[in-house]
């Protein structure tokens, strides 16, 4: 079996299309069609089958492709072995949600590791769905996703149908977060439907669900009064999130409990907030059949250790 052609089909995966990836590939069409038939003549199955929507893998080539990402990486990796004339390289590719305790988390496992002579880290913070295809499409390690646990069903068969395994990081309740300086900071208790009404909420504006259209929307509809004006800003950056929430001492965002340490570092306070179905998950992902390397278990164990600072909190 030639592992070239499994460079080949991940090409035709990603471009949907034979005539683009042969171009990509800088070879003749022919020649990859050939290729991928004698591929799918050694494997007794077939990859891909041609729709409107051009060339896509079947159940079986998905499959497949999961696999031979797998190999291209470890391939990589094995090129990359330390010798006297190529200097070690340490690569890690991870896609999380905008989270504190996800990158304070991260930092510390950066501060912490050895040296090598040569480190390459991706650190990619972006919404769920991108996260999954940084994971299948783009040769990220593992990734973590966040969504609301009414719409978990959803996202067990999305995470099925992309051929992608899961581990529970965390399930928790959103807490409203807002700046030390805010005029409910101190309220004795809050809720999403009194902070929606008074003051601008800060969002993400990401939270997409597979198969249902604005459910994280109707979800949030659900639980603001019907008959005030929507105040919301969204943000795609954490950072410029942050420092919003200390310039506009009005706004406030709903997030998973962030670490004091964070809190204090930036003046910033977290208080319980009802709001119906407040209940949230984080969940590991990565390709199926894939084993977590040494370096990607000491990131997640730093992810737990981390998670435990907020989670084991008394929030009022």
């Amino acid at each position: 079996m030639n592992t070239l052609h499994f460079k080949y089909a991940v090409e035709i995966e990603k471009t949907h299309s034979i005539t683009q990836a042969a171009e990509n590939l800088y070879m003749a069409q022919p020649n990859l069609s050939k290729a991928i038939k004698e591929l799918e003549n050694t494997l007794g199955i077939t990859i891909f089958r041609r729709t409107s929507k051009g060339v896509i893998p079947t159940d079986q080539g998905l499959k497949f492709l999961a696999y031979a990402k797998q190999v291209l990486i470890q391939i990589d990796n094995m090129e990359a072995i330390h010798s006297p004339d190529k200097p070690k390289n340490s690569k890690l590719r991870i896609s999380v949600p905008r989270a504190g305790y996800i990158s304070k988390a991260f930092s510390e496992y950066i501060a912490e590791m050895d040296s090598p002579e040569d480190m390459e880290v991706f650190f990619c913070e972006t919404n769920s769905l991108r996260t999954a295809e940084n994971v299948r499409e783009n040769g990220y390690d593992f990734g973590i996703i966040r969504y609301n646990t009414a719409h978990e069903k959803y996202f067990a068969d999305y995470l099925s149908e992309k051929n992608l395994d899961g581990k529970l990081l965390w399930e928790y309740e959103m807490l409203a977060v807002m700046s030390a300086e805010h005029p409910a900071a101190n309220a004795d208790e809050l809720s999403y439907s009194m902070l929606s009404s008074d003051y601008i909420e800060l969002a993400q504006g990401d939270d997409a669900v597979p198969y249902v259209s604005g459910a994280m929307e109707k979800l949030f509809a659900s639980n603001r009064p019907a008959d005030i004006p929507v105040r919301k800003v969204c943000m795609y950056d954490r950072g410029s999130a942050l420092d919003f929430l200390l310039t506009v001492p009005q706004s406030f965002m709903l997030d998973s409990p962030v670490p004091a340490s964070l809190c204090g570092k930036y003046g910033l306070v977290q208080r319980k907030c009802d709001f119906s179905d407040n209940s949230f998950k984080d969940m590991l992902i990565y390709s199926a059949g894939h084993k977590l390397s040494e370096k990607e278990l000491k990131l997640v164990n730093k992810l737990y250790e981390v998670r435990n600072e907020a989670a084991f909190v008394d929030y009022k």
